[in-house]
């Protein structure tokens, strides 16, 4: 069974034919598009003095998070390769984006990807060179395991998954919590309710945190 497919919205014409600069960037979202069954818009930063390049990724999803669990854990959805032993989830993802830095002289990297699904968004941050593509099946397999948690025993799904989490340092304002590098450690999560409210959950611990309470952990 497969998964279905958005329509085409036009995402060439904000994407891959805005920067001709970057060799094989064609390719590159055309193995995202196929091995997630998504419709991708890509946004650029370029630093002159670096000649590093920051891409964010928004890729969007006909169907709820739910479903693209079951088929990436079935090894159907997201071009994931799953090791024999424990160890680093490997994904076409992670391919085509070596692929394409290997076409050009100047440095690309991804400063975030969106995963934005019917009923929720999971945003990956960076937290250090080319993490979000060499980390994106092990923090999707993540979700997967914590999924009954993080939805409070699948009664109530978040708007919002923040990979790793953001803290709290002004209203609306959220920025990398101090120490903390790994994906793997906390996330934070917006829950669409009356009080719009915002929790930590400790992957460790699978354990909720108030913001508050949180900031002085």
């Amino acid at each position: 069974m497969s998964l279905p497919r958005k329509n085409n919205t036009g995402h060439q014409q904000s994407g891959a034919k805005v920067f001709e600069a970057a060799n094989g960037l064609d390719e590159f979202l055309k193995t995202i598009e196929k091995d997630f069954f998504a419709d991708v818009k890509i946004h650029f930063k370029y630093d002159k003095e670096s000649k590093k390049t920051d891409m964010v990724l928004d890729l969007y999803f006909n169907f709820g998070i739910t479903e693209s669990l079951h088929f990436f854990t079935s090894g159907t959805w997201g071009g994931m390769i799953f090791p024999e032993k424990e160890d680093k989830i490997s994904s076409s993802f992670e391919s085509a984006f070596v692929e394409l830095n290997s076409k050009n002289n100047f440095l690309l990297d991804i400063a975030e990807t969106s995963l934005h699904f019917k009923d929720t968004s999971i945003i990956i941050s960076r937290v250090y060179a080319h993490s979000v593509p060499e980390q994106i099946g092990n923090i999707l397999l993540k979700a997967s395991e914590h999924f009954v948690y993080y939805t409070k025993g699948l009664t109530e799904m978040p708007y919002e998954i923040f990979v790793p989490v953001y803290e709290y340092v002004a209203p609306d304002v959220f920025e990398p919590k101090k120490g903390k590098s790994t994906y793997f450690d906390y996330w934070g999560l917006y829950f669409e309710d009356e009080s719009h409210q915002v929790m930590i959950y400790s992957l460790n611990k699978r354990k909720f945190y108030e913001v508050d309470l949180f900031l002085f952990e």
